[in-house]
């Protein structure tokens, strides 16, 4: 059985985070309404990055993974379109540039762990905002259920399709989590038709509540403009999934 990241295989990642529409139009159309140039943090292998220089936009496509940004590249190439990949540390980097969009998609910002990340980034976004730019990202509401789910209790998190590996099932399991620093170790397990669990991966994703959010946003020096529940700009509920938050600099 193989463990390594997941983003060292981008053509796994590829599987679970397969192209959606509507995602996809949600940021081309954020992003649209401010136009220019725009940066997206954590582009993995250019799912957003790719639509949004498609639109015409200025793309620069930053991720900390050498070998996703290696098939972003890859892929721009086969669809012709032009895009800045550079690669960096999304808690503090400095590209002497401005943006008029900053993205950070896909539950990225869930990597951030501890406050002075989330200084971190806050900061370097906003030092690379227009005075008149925008930061964009989504994240998942905290899993209740899966945060009480007894650890190692595996529940199928996907079947995919590989091009080679043919059919692909892929489960989840919770290994810990610790409800002070709000951080959860979860493993996916992948299995084939051949082969059981021949790959593993973990992932440490940060449970961000409602109320926190707001603070976590301002602890970097930015403010919370709008957030919403849903990619269709449905109104933030107790029934969302997720938040999604724009924000500015501060005045």
């Amino acid at each position: 059985m193989e463990q390594n990241s997941l983003y060292d295989h981008p053509d796994l990642y590829d599987l679970m985070g397969a192209h959606d529409p509507v995602i996809e139009r949600f940021y081309v159309e954020m992003a649209s309404e401010r136009g220019g140039s725009v940066l997206d943090c954590g582009c993995g292998s250019g799912r957003l990055a790719i639509p949004l220089a498609r639109a015409g936009l200025s793309v620069t496509g930053a991720d900390l993974s050498a070998a996703m940004l290696a098939r972003a590249g890859a892929l721009a190439r086969a669809e012709a379109v032009e895009l800045d990949l550079i690669q960096l540390d999304m808690r503090n980097f400095d590209l002497e540039r401005s943006f008029d969009t900053i993205i950070l998609a896909a539950n990225a910002i869930l990597h951030l762990h501890s406050l002075a990340d989330f200084e971190g980034f806050f900061r370097a976004a906003g030092r690379h905002l227009a005075p008149e730019g925008r930061l964009v990202f989504d994240a998942f509401m905290p899993n209740l259920g899966l945060l009480s789910r007894k650890p190692g209790q595996r529940e199928l998190a996907g079947a995919v399709t590989h091009d080679t590996l043919g059919r692909l099932t892929v489960e989840e399991a919770l290994r810990h989590y610790d409800p002070i620093a709000q951080v959860s170790d979860v493993e996916w397990y992948w299995s084939s038709e051949q082969e059981r669990d021949f790959f593993t991966n973990s992932w440490r994703m940060r449970s961000i509540f409602p109320q926190e959010m707001p603070l976590l946003v301002a602890s970097g020096g930015l403010r919370l403009v709008e957030r919403i529940g849903d990619f269709d700009r449905s109104p933030l509920t107790g029934s969302s999934r997720r938040q999604i938050c724009v924000c500015a600099r501060m005045t």
